[in-house]
């Protein structure tokens, strides 16, 4: 839901758009932002319209507070509430629990055309920190943890979090990680290669702007592809990667932000992308 239509302490999910970046904000700090599943109805709506919308060139996930989300809401909720969360909401919604509505926003975060910076302002666990590792890149307060801590209430993993693990940490360390459900801190998680950056608690709001900024100023149908042709690397054969790659660069060589790459870079300035 928009900011717009009621004040934030009423909000569980904040939208923001300024200068070509979407902010979205899990906006339950006096629950540790633990996730609904009409709060994954709320997210998935929104990346719906984040990614019809030309004027978004990068996208901003963190959390309210300081936490990023303790996962899921355990609490127990009545039938009724239970059916109104699960029941298909807007034009296309496939309605479902929290694991159906959660996995789909990985997906769609995992899928969409434009770069996803995760901004994590504290711990990140369960459910939420597969939605946190389904970002592009990671920006980390230095107070931020990371756990997958399924297994201490005897769950197995869910939402991507066995897929996300193992590619980011390797085989070994992502099993390790499932079968301990340890946390870890942000110096940790840097090392392991769980985060990109690892900042002070203070600056992690400038430090994600900056990258956010920097990122929607640049050319976004390359973003684009970059973004397609690494995920898809991890289940096609190198051949046939190269394939993809060549499609893609031949569909964005005659786009005008090639030409005008080109040109900025004979003129020795800076281009203008336009996504387009």
């Amino acid at each position: 839901m928009s900011a717009s239509n009621a004040s934030a302490a009423e909000e569980p999910l904040l939208f923001e758009k300024q200068g070509g970046v979407a902010t979205l904000t899990l906006n339950r700090p006096e629950a540790r932002n633990a996730l609904t599943p009409a709060m994954f109805l709320d997210l998935e709506r929104l990346l719906l319209e984040i990614e019809a919308d030309d004027e978004v060139r990068a996208v901003v996930l963190t959390g309210a507070g300081r936490g990023f989300s303790a996962g899921a809401d355990l609490k127990p909720v009545s039938k009724e509430e239970r059916r109104r969360a699960e029941a298909p909401s807007f034009p296309g919604d496939a309605g479902g629990d929290i694991l159906d509505r959660g996995n789909r926003c990985i997906l769609r975060l995992r899928q969409l055309p434009k770069p996803v910076l995760g901004s994590i302002n504290g711990d990140a666990v369960g459910i939420a920190c597969s939605l946190a590792l389904a970002t592009d890149l990671r920006i980390a307060s230095a107070t931020a943890r990371f756990g997958v801590v399924f297994s201490r209430i005897g769950l197995g993993p869910d939402g991507g979090a066995s897929h996300l693990l193992r590619e980011l940490v390797g085989t070994a360390k992502a099993l390790e990680l499932l079968f301990t459900g340890d946390l870890i801190d942000a110096a940790e998680a840097l090392r392991l290669g769980l985060v990109n950056q690892v900042v002070p608690a203070d600056e992690l709001a400038g430090a994600t702007r900056e990258l956010a900024e920097r990122l929607a100023q640049g050319p976004i149908l390359a973003h684009a592809a970059a973004k397609a042709a690494v995920y898809a690397s991890a289940n096609l054969p190198f051949a046939s990667l190269l394939d993809f790659e060549a499609r893609n660069q031949r569909s964005i060589s005659r786009s005008e932000d090639v030409k005008e790459g080109i040109r900025a870079f004979l003129e020795r300035r800076k281009p203008e992308f336009r996504g387009r």
